[in-house]
């Protein structure tokens, strides 16, 4: 049972810590205080995502943390610690047992250990939200379930599906074997004679085959050859066009040469090889032309510099005679200026025609270099190759297309006969077992039987059990509903779970029962169970008399203040204050108020 519940941070609770203890608790809080909350902050404290409890919804106003510490002892007297907090997205969980950590993954163990059942059963069926005290949408909380786990039925009911599954295989294969025991026995040496002629035919569709493969390529070899000569070919006629376009470019730019010049690069049967010979030669002479006009443009350049040097000395005050260094009259200077100005006029005329001429020279080197450049590229021209038309190649595909044509017949051919032989083989190998069939046969009917007799007897095992312990429930709920509703019927509780109310003759279903009913069935139902089929011995209820006119109020408070003693702890929250003191009066529970946080 609960012994500590302390809260942080959770909707209406800033700070709450109840210490609980044994008996019957009534929890009374006006509406809208926090009972709800209450029983969700244990639910999410105990069981964490399995109580279907949103603690981010669920975090106060102005607060960044949720905290909840649930002191929870055991039935051997130990007591489990389980601490949950949420900040921001973080979810964090520790637990302790008797001070000792327990992780995470082990937590589970421990709870089931401890009270003989999962955490997704007990969080349905010791800690109800208002919503759930009168749902039973779940087969009161798949107690069908959780009894076949408790009582190994689980494993029973597996075996059975196991050998049902069994069972379908060997009937699966008596019936085979029956069908091949009573099929009559053919004439194998028949079908070996069969055989042996396919075997042959195979032989030969497979050498007709490996023939029609190499017609197919020798033939792709053919057409292969007829493209790489026609494509030489081609290439051919394109380097003698090249060749023979080079060569008369070269003897039009060549052509106007000295009388010492080389001979004409266009002369008939020159090789690619001349050519370049002779095309180097004339790049040779232009470089030494142009190279002789440059150095004849320098020494004009230079003499006419001199020239304008001589006229400015002229002109600066005390020119004198280069040779006597006297000083010059006016008409000599004017006698050396003339000179000066002649030559300066000769070198520059000079100049303008040593000029275009070295120009020109520039402009042939650049055309010849353009020609060796070409040359250097110029593949030679091959010999006449033999002449392939484009209705060579065509001729030849046309071939190849009718050689694998031909081939592809073949293949299936020989595919058609590989899958007759199979046929036959298969066939043969069938008729040889036909004589172990019979005592396959046996053996199938044998296995068959066996599985069906183990199955049902493992299917019968499991609905005793079933029965042996669900029935001494069945007597005990309908004997606690007649203690509340005396003229109501009787309260039953199916094999499977279900919930059924008979009056006479008449099966009522829980869904057409009133809200008072269906309260104090699955109230009763719950005490019971936790008592008869668990180890745990507290049960928290929100708000189960609310909606309830005020007989069946009083019946149902009645119902739990008297909940027996394995049930150790009952905590039930109301707003009926009158109520839950007429029962405090009476010694029959404690009473325990809340309040919100400020």
């Amino acid at each position: 049972m609960i012994r500590r519940l302390h809260i942080e941070g959770w909707r209406a609770f800033e700070h709450l810590s109840l210490e609980l203890d044994e008996g019957v608790t009534f929890v009374v809080a006006e509406n809208g205080i926090g009972k709800t909350s209450l029983i969700e902050a244990a639910g999410w404290g105990l069981y964490g995502e399995l109580s279907g409890v949103d603690p981010g919804a669920a975090l106060r106003f102005g607060e960044g943390r949720i905290l909840i510490e649930v002191d929870l002892e055991l039935p051997e007297g130990r007591i489990l610690t389980i601490e949950r907090s949420l900040t921001g997205q973080v979810h964090t969980m520790q637990a302790r047992l008797d001070g000792d950590v327990v992780e995470q993954a082990e937590l589970a163990g421990v709870i089931v250990d401890a009270f003989g059942a999962s955490q997704d059963f007990l969080s349905r069926t010791t800690l109800l939200a208002s919503a759930a005290v009168a749902d039973d949408s779940a087969g009161v909380f798949q107690l069908h379930k959780h009894l076949c786990h408790m009582f190994g039925v689980d494993a029973l009911q597996g075996a059975a599906a196991q050998l049902r599954r069994a069972h379908a295989a060997a009937e699966k294969e008596s019936t085979k074997q029956r069908q091949l025991t009573r099929r009559a026995a053919a004439d194998l040496g028949q079908l070996r004679n069969q055989l042996a002629d396919i075997e042959q035919a195979a032989t030969v569709a497979e050498q007709a085959r490996a023939e029609s493969r190499d017609a197919v390529d020798a033939t792709q070899h053919y057409l292969d050859q007829t493209r790489a000569a026609h494509a030489a070919h081609l290439q051919a006629v394109a380097n003698r066009a090249q060749f023979e376009e080079l060569q008369t470019a070269a003897h039009a730019l060549l052509a106007p040469t000295t009388p010492t010049a080389p001979a004409s690069p266009a002369d008939p049967g020159t090789s690619v090889a001349e050519l370049r010979r002779r095309l180097d030669d004339a790049e040779a002479n232009a470089i030494r032309i142009d190279d002789e006009f440059r150095a004849e443009l320098a020494g004009v350049g230079a003499q006419l510099s001199v020239a304008q040097a001589g006229i400015a000395e002229l002109h600066d005050a005390g020119a004198e005679c280069p040779v006597c260094r006297r000083e010059l009259p006016p008409h000599d200077r004017a006698a050396a200026e003339q000179r000066h100005r002649r030559d300066i006029a000769d070198l520059t005329d000079r100049r303008v025609i040593l000029q275009a001429r070295s120009d020109a020279a520039t402009r042939r080197l650049h055309d010849v270099r353009a020609l060796v450049s070409r040359a250097a590229r110029l593949q030679a021209p091959a010999p006449q190759a033999e002449m392939k038309a484009e209705s060579d190649i065509d001729e030849a595909i046309q071939n190849l297309e009718h050689a694998r044509e031909v081939h592809e017949e073949r293949i299936n051919k020989a595919a058609e006969i590989r899958a007759e032989r199979t046929t036959l083989q298969r066939r043969i190998n069938e008729e040889e077992a036909a004589a172990t069939q019979e005592k396959q046969a046996y053996l199938a009917h044998r296995r068959e039987a066996a599985t069906n007799i183990a199955a049902q007897v493992m299917e019968a095992t499991a609905d005793t059990i079933l029965t042996e312990r669900i029935d001494p429930l069945v007597t005990e709920i309908t004997h606690r509903w007649k203690r509340v509703f005396v003229n109501r019927g009787e309260l039953r509780l199916r094999h499977d779970g279900r919930l059924i109310l008979l009056r006479g003759t008449h099966e009522i279903g829980f869904d057409q029962l009133s809200s008072g009913e269906k309260v104090i069935a699955l109230l009763a139902t719950r005490l019971l169970v936790l008592s008869s089929s668990t180890r745990a011995s507290f049960l928290w209820l929100d708000e189960p008399l609310e909606h309830l006119d005020p007989n069946n109020r009083r019946l149902a408070a009645s119902l739990m203040a008297t909940a027996g003693d394995h049930t150790r702890q009952l905590l039930v929250t109301t707003y009926e204050e009158r109520l839950a003191r007429q029962l405090e009066s009476t010694g029959a529970i404690t009473v325990r108020y809340i309040k919100a946080s400020g």
